[in-house]
């Protein structure tokens, strides 16, 4: 019952509409000096740590530029060759099942849906994958986790369901559901794909290698449908470079296809808890 409760609420919440609402507020400037004490009650009542900050509290003017800081150079060392992407809580890993993965007990859904929509190609077999759920506290800002190429972006327009404890427990294929952001990055050894999935009140990903592009940036944007990038060059890239920036915080998941997961031996579940950006992954 729970199940087609939670199904339902999104055939009549806006939610779309509700994150591109707090999209908005978030980014609002308040007259002369309100902003600062805004950002200030924003800061307490999430945990915020901005002693890591690349800047003092005084210098955000708004709560999306304080969830979307940088940090101060070093305070996340890159310590691999593979490491986690980002902050947050690792809630669930371990080896796919037929291009599948679990998202809650009793709830699977489709890594190779996730990542190509409806446009899976044939000879694709992911073998391992992670899930990190990143909370209002957490830094939000997404890295790369490993060094390769980067070719190819796509977007895929969806709901904005939240990505909680109880949504994740009873949204049947909430991932797949959700807006996201999927970047393919090729190695020597394999390909991993890592996609920054979108929820209620994180209606907007950016990315440094699409400076025209933002998701969920105006109604109507998803009838424009899924949209693949090809980029102009290819980029190398270096595990803790950065791929994008959620407003709010929200979900990364990664996944490994068959050849890389063997090169690293991704081959058996990870704990859940606490991760932080570079820190090793395998």
């Amino acid at each position: 019952m729970r199940k087609q409760v939670f199904s339902g609420l999104g055939q009549v919440l806006p939610l779309n509409m509700i994150s591109l609402a707090a999209g908005k507020a978030a980014r609002l400037k308040l007259p002369g000096t309100l902003g600062q004490p805004v950002c200030s009650a924003f800061v307490k009542a999430f945990g915020i740590d901005m002693s890591e900050a690349e800047r003092p509290l005084e210098d955000y003017a708004t709560i999306e530029d304080v969830f979307t800081r940088k940090l101060k150079p070093g305070v996340r060392p890159i310590q691999g060759d593979l490491v986690f992407p980002c902050d947050g809580i690792l809630s669930v890993s371990g080896p796919a099942n037929e291009n599948s993965a679990v998202q809650a007990k009793g709830l699977d859904y489709s890594l190779a849906e996730l990542m190509f929509g409806d446009n899976v190609p044939p000879d694709l077999y992911l073998s391992w994958f992670a899930t990190i759920y990143l909370a209002p506290h957490n830094y939000h800002r997404v890295h790369s986790p490993i060094q390769g190429d980067l070719k190819t972006i796509r977007y895929y327009p969806g709901e904005l369901w939240p990505v909680n404890k109880p949504s994740v427990r009873w949204t049947p294929s909430l991932f797949t559901r959700n807006e996201r952001l999927v970047f393919d990055i090729e190695t020597p050894h394999g390909v991993l794909y890592l996609a920054m999935v979108g929820a209620l009140n994180v209606g907007r990903i950016t990315t440094p290698f699409l400076t025209d592009f933002v998701s969920n940036g105006r109604l109507g944007q998803a009838r424009q449908g899924p949209r693949s990038f090809e980029l102009d060059r290819t980029h190398r890239i270096v595990p803790g470079q950065e791929l994008g920036t959620f407003m709010l915080g929200s979900t990364v998941i990664i996944a490994f296809d068959e050849a890389l997961a063997k090169r690293y031996r991704m081959d058996h579940a990870l704990s859940s808890r606490p991760v932080r950006l570079g820190e090793r992954l395998s």
